[in-house]
């Protein structure tokens, strides 16, 4: 019964939501990924549920966003509606948030293909190095531990002596659970549990490198954002000092590797605060949070809201468009 309920308000969803009619004002649909990967890559198995969409699913989304919508750049929405442009009644803007290899792997061709724009927003100093994400670097731990195990430096926040086996679901879990730590002392946990387990560095890197970027920007359907330096959430206990570097220092390294203008920015985990807002308006003309919604020509600039995408919940046409019609 449960899942019929379900079905029926999916369906509902699809077919009556705000992506469905055309309105008398404009409205900007912003859809956040993170990871393309097939089901058979061996990064699947080790990542959350919440960051992956599989190629396949992928071009489906592209084929029914050209039925429903004007896909177009974020920076060309947000540069016409500053110029008191005329704008789509429904437009649609693509992004990926990291950088991740995946993306150019299996995302950048399914755009070429479709001839599709998207924004990038890349973690600049992560790109073409072997660091890994803080949540990548907790599951390698996960699965280094032997049995049920505790796992040093976590087991005053996490208890595993009855989890032998960690399922994708409960990682999520997990994770969420660890935002509570401050970026500095998850670094801090996670170099002493390495060194507990003596797990060697990684050697593969997770993102793309800076040829990969340029190749992406040189296609002219992909344009390059800041995802700051190191992916510091940029919350009030950062110091003035380091939200500076992180926003700023981030656009001068991207406008160095792909000599383009830089003019959007992505807030890491969606955090903000009215420091990191002010400085972000000081150095682009638009930036994305993580907050749910459909902007319109009111929205502000600098706090744009997205639609999250993942596999599980857009898998099919119809779920894909309960998604987006901001209902479900």
């Amino acid at each position: 019964m449960k899942q019929l309920i379900k079905n029926t308000l999916t369906h509902l969803a699809a077919g009556l939501g705000q992506h469905r009619f055309s309105s008398t004002a404009p409205h900007l649909w912003v859809l956040m990924y993170h990871r393309i990967l097939p089901v058979n890559d061996a990064r699947y198995a080790f990542e959350e549920p919440g960051m992956i969409v599989t190629p396949e699913t992928f071009r489906q989304h592209l084929q029914t966003l050209k039925s429903l919508f004007e896909l177009m750049p974020l920076s060309e929405w947000i540069a016409r509606r500053n110029a008191d442009q005329s704008l789509p009644r429904r437009a649609c803007a693509i992004t990926f948030d990291d950088g991740w290899l995946d993306n150019y792997q299996f995302a950048f061709p399914i755009l070429i293909e479709e001839q599709v724009p998207a924004t990038l927003f890349a973690v600049s100093h992560m790109i073409g190095t072997t660091r890994q994400f803080w949540p990548n670097r907790f599951t390698r731990l996960l699965a280094a531990r032997s049995g049920g195990t505790p796992l040093p430096a976590f087991d005053d926040i996490i208890d595993l002596s009855n989890q032998p086996v960690i399922t994708r679901d409960l990682l999520a879990d997990f994770i969420l659970r660890l935002k509570v730590l401050s970026d500095t002392e998850l670094d801090d946990r996670l170099d002493r549990a390495e060194q507990g387990l003596q797990l060697a560095a990684e050697k593969m890197p997770a993102l793309m490198s800076w040829d990969n970027v340029r190749a992406m920007c040189n296609s002219d359907l992909v344009e390059i954002g800041s995802h700051t330096c190191n992916h510091f959430r940029l919350q009030q206990q950062l110091s003035d000092a380091v939200l500076l570097r992180e926003i700023r220092d981030s656009r001068t390294m991207i406008e160095q590797q792909i000599e383009r203008p830089v003019t959007l920015f992505c807030y890491p985990n969606g955090d903000t605060s009215k420091a990191a807002i002010d400085l972000v308006g000081q150095h682009y003309q638009g930036a994305v949070t993580t907050r749910r919604g459909i902007n319109n020509a009111a929205s502000k600039a600098l706090e744009l809201t997205r639609i999250g995408i993942h596999e599980d919940i857009t898998n099919t046409r119809s779920k894909f468009e309960a998604r987006l019609s901001g209902l479900i």
